[in-house]
């Protein structure tokens, strides 16, 4: 696991962070990231995340 003073995995998650509230349109990574989760369950398709079935 990355050390939060490592400049290069703290430089590439402030970005994902950055763009990920760009794309949802919020303000802070805590409610881009709850917004994120949000818009994907409303769209996961039908059997996603279930176990399969035995055959």
């Amino acid at each position: 696991m990355a050390a939060p003073h490592d400049r290069a995995p703290r430089a590439e998650l402030e970005n994902c962070l950055y763009t990920l509230c760009i794309l949802t349109g919020c303000r802070t990574a805590h409610a881009a990231l709850t917004a994120a989760e949000a818009f994907l369950a409303a769209n996961r398709p039908p059997g996603a995340g279930t176990a399969p079935t035995p055959t």
